[in-house]
């Protein structure tokens, strides 16, 4: 089915139809702001945030969200890098100071984007936290071992851990004499700050293409959430995986 990709936000878009017809889009339109809070009709439609406040993008996101059932609703940025396999960082956009039941959701939510990708049936999922160890003080390291019993108890086939950065991606691990290490699919982020430094990182620092989007009802038309400042390659895939 021919989709149509919708581009929130005042000011040209630099995608054109020439770029996205590959994916099965058949047209691109660009919407202020004022016409997506009045447009109610998304059959077949990709949506965009461009040039606009991701407040405002998501304040009518919301909506939209509520008219197709609701859900709990979480971003997922997918990152790839020509020596790394993709993976996926949750949540850098959307929730503040997630409770554990927002983790809960965040975390299934990555599950389900990682198989409805491709990217991983069984994805192995890091909690990101400053120790290997359980630190009794720390919310990240507490809040990690109670989500690895979620995970073992709703997800017995996923394997996950809790570990440092550096410990995921680095021989650090060796160094340190941590066992249990696996390369994560998924990282799951203890809060905003944390999420959207690390995502802004890996594109800033780490030279990461990447695609984001909204996720959590299914039943939504699909909804991509990129940073302004992320190229156009990275807004291109978007739209790719989006597509799929």
């Amino acid at each position: 089915m021919v989709k149509k990709l919708l581009i929130i936000g005042d000011g040209e878009s630099k995608i054109t139809l020439a770029d996205v017809a590959r994916f099965g889009i058949g047209e691109v339109r660009n919407l202020t702001l004022a016409e997506f809070n009045r447009l109610d009709e998304f059959e077949s439609s990709i949506i965009m945030k461009g040039l606009v406040e991701t407040s405002d993008f998501m304040r009518r996101v919301l909506e939209i969200n509520k008219s197709f059932g609701g859900g709990f609703i979480s971003h997922c940025g997918v990152f790839k890098r020509a020596d790394q396999a993709p993976f996926i960082v949750t949540d850098s956009a959307l929730n503040i100071a997630p409770t554990l039941r927002d983790k809960e959701g965040i975390t299934k939510n990555a599950v389900l984007l990682s198989r409805r990708l491709k990217l991983c049936d069984s994805p192995v999922v890091n909690f990101i936290t400053p120790s290997s160890k359980i630190v009794a003080n720390i919310k990240s390291s507490v809040d990690a071992c109670y989500l690895e019993s979620f995970i073992r108890e709703n997800f017995p086939d996923i394997k996950a851990t809790h570990n440092a950065l550096d410990v995921c991606f680095t021989d650090s691990a060796k160094l340190k004499n941590i066992e249990d290490s696996p390369r994560p699919d998924i990282l799951v982020c203890d809060n905003i700050d944390q999420g959207n430094a690390l995502y802004k990182a890996l594109t800033v620092f780490g030279g990461f293409m990447t695609a984001g989007f909204v996720v959590g009802n299914e039943k939504m038309p699909p909804v991509i959430l990129t940073s302004r400042s992320d190229s156009l390659e990275s807004k291109l895939w978007s739209v790719e995986l989006s597509s799929l």
